[in-house]
């Protein structure tokens, strides 16, 4: 008996559709961008991909496709002879129609209804262009220096006067964060690796399938049916016009992980930079306020609105376009419907498609673009994507992911993009970051209570020297006759000063440590307090002249400068730190007089 679709595809023949769509985008992914295995002829494979997809995708033809093979495998030897007479009549003739009907006995076993509407003839999927946008030399080049000139524009905007200070510590942020990626997907692929060992692998093509895939016409190895669709030879011209063009374009099904999440990085980044600039001009102009700006650019709540934002515009992209600026970069082209022939292809229908597929990546892939959640999702998704070749949104929405060779310019500009992009987000998130680190840190010590005994050894010293110095005072001034009151008076001013001391402990220890860290914010607040409490010390005024200085307030910095010079005369360098905040004073005037 000859092989049935069901069989060429590696299926049963009571399927689900699900399987079926997966079988044939199994090899979709295969012969649709130039195999690279060189099994065979890739023309042979999509025209029988054609073939199957008109019969198995719609349900009228799988039913009556099904009958006729129920037919010839349990009929009598004269129902096969009138079933081949039939199938004669109706591929040899020319003559038989839709309402040709095979009796079986006195049954009408196969009847297939005229009044039918009549549906795309071919797959038109399979010829479809692959996207042109700034393809030529000039275009391409006009792109990449739009994109460069707005991410340089955007870097000056941003970039403070310290930059050396403030690279610093976007560098060891960067490198935290690298870190924790590296160790969120070491984790997920253990754990992926893990479960492949578990699971038993699912039977694949074996290659004798692939060769009767080849072969089906030549040597009729497959089941074709009485009621296939005729293949047209326009159809056929315009799919070997499309693979050469995509041979040209050297476009490939192969997955790319990479250069997807590479793309969607770039994406957002951009998406980004345009948000952040509409929010300052609405912060400039009072439509919002300070606290509104400042938690929406924060790092843990800007990620989900720059994400969320995105789905519509990014949908809006792919069914205009089929491209987004990050997957025009790194050569990334998507195709909807591309096994289900009879799919509806108008603009509607595709941005509706896009939209759901933008929202599940958003959802399922991005994790809300949560920050602590993202990092694992993604890495999922890219395990999904080497072990499968595709995503779940891609499945679901039928979403054919190729790839074509970015070229230089383009690789250049997304990958100095990238990084660009990035020192401009870890300017703009390191000092709210390194601030609700800090706040959750004392908030954490504020609940935790701290026993006396593991109070440093120095702080419990100068508690000591306190107590026994408002001790000695008191008793010297009221003499040997100390009444109850003054003793609870004594108890009183000794918890003052402790207080005190322990505020100042707390104060000396922080204020540097948030200096250093590049919180100038932070430091500010607490040098402040801190020369407050200990005004005749030239270390709090030290410490609040240089973090004031590192947010542009040089003239308060001078202020705080001079003061910490009068209490420490010795201290050269005070000198230098003043001419720097005169220095940044000219500046500044110069660059308003300037614009």
């Amino acid at each position: 008996m000859k092989a049935t679709l069901y069989e060429a595809l590696g299926i049963k023949q009571l399927a689900s559709e699900e399987e079926v769509r997966a079988a044939l985008r199994g090899l979709i992914r295969k012969y649709y961008a130039k195999t690279r295995d060189g099994q065979g002829n890739v023309e042979e494979a999509l025209r029988f991909i054609n073939h199957a997809s008109r019969i198995l995708s719609d349900p009228d033809h799988r039913l009556h496709y099904d009958k006729e093979l129920a037919v010839t495998s349990e009929a009598t030897t004269e129902q096969r002879i009138a079933h081949f007479v039939s199938n004669v009549a109706g591929t040899v003739g020319e003559t038989a129609t839709r309402d040709d009907v095979i009796e079986i006995g006195d049954e009408k076993a196969l009847t297939v209804p005229s009044d039918s509407p009549e549906k795309n003839p071919h797959h038109p999927g399979l010829t479809e262009r692959v996207a042109s946008m700034g393809r030529s030399t000039l275009g391409q080049l006009a792109l990449c220096v739009f994109f460069g000139a707005f991410i340089a524009a955007a870097i000056v905007f941003v970039t403070p006067a310290d930059a050396v200070l403030v690279a610093k510590q976007v560098l060891v942020w960067l490198t935290l964060s690298l870190l924790a990626l590296a160790l969120v997907y070491g984790v997920v692929h253990g754990l992926a690796w893990i479960r492949q060992r578990r699971i038993s692998p699912e039977p694949a093509l074996v290659p004798q399938t692939d060769l009767a895939i080849l072969n089906w016409r030549r040597e009729k190895s497959v089941f074709l049916g009485t009621d296939t669709p005729q293949e047209d030879a326009s159809w056929i011209f315009q799919l070997r016009m499309a693979e050469l063009e995509r041979a040209k374009a050297g476009r490939t099904s192969e997955p790319r992980p990479w250069n997807r999440l590479a793309a969607r990085l770039f994406d957002y980044s951009i998406w980004g930079l345009v948000l952040a600039l509409l929010l300052s001009a609405l912060h400039s102009a009072g439509m919002v306020s300070d606290d509104t700006a400042f938690w929406v650019g924060h790092p843990l709540f800007a990620p989900i609105l720059i994400t969320l934002s995105w789905v519509p515009i990014e949908a809006l992209l792919i069914a205009s376009l089929q491209l987004t600026p990050g997957k025009w970069l790194f050569g990334i082209y998507l195709q909807f419907s591309i096994s289900d022939a009879y799919a509806r292809r108008d603009v509607r229908a595709q941005l509706r498609r896009a939209l759901r597929r933008s929202f599940r990546v958003w959802w399922e892939g991005l994790a809300c673009g949560f920050p602590l959640l993202t990092p694992i999702l993604v890495a999922v998704a890219y395990e999904k994507i080497a072990q499968r070749g595709e995503t779940d949104w891609d499945f679901a929405e039928d979403c054919l992911v190729t790839h074509s060779p970015p070229g230089v310019l383009n690789s250049i500009t997304g990958v100095v993009g990238l990084a660009a992009m990035l020192w401009l987000y870890g300017v703009a998130w390191h000092e709210p970051m390194a601030d609700s680190i800090t706040a959750a840190k004392n908030a954490v010590v504020a609940w935790v209570p701290s026993p006396p005994s593991l109070m440093p050894r120095g702080f419990q010293g100068d508690v000591g020297k306190i107590s026994a110095i408002a001790k000695g005072i008191g008793t010297s001034l009221q003499g040997p006759d100390v009444s109850v009151t003054d003793s609870a008076n004594d108890v009183d001013t000794t918890a003052l000063f402790a207080e005190r001391q322990a505020r100042l402990a707390l104060l000396r220890g922080e204020g540097p440590r948030m200096l250093q860290a590049g919180n100038w914010r932070r430091a500010t607040e607490i040098c402040r307090a801190w020369s407050d409490l200990e005004f005749w010390n030239a270390e709090p005024w030290r410490c609040l002249g240089y973090s004031l200085q590192a947010q542009g307030f040089h003239q308060d910095a001078i202020n705080a400068f001079r003061k910490a010079a009068q209490y420490d005369p010795t201290d050269r360098s005070l000198e230098s730190a003043i001419d720097k905040s005169q220095r940044g004073i000219v500046a500044d005037f110069l660059n308003r007089y300037r614009r």
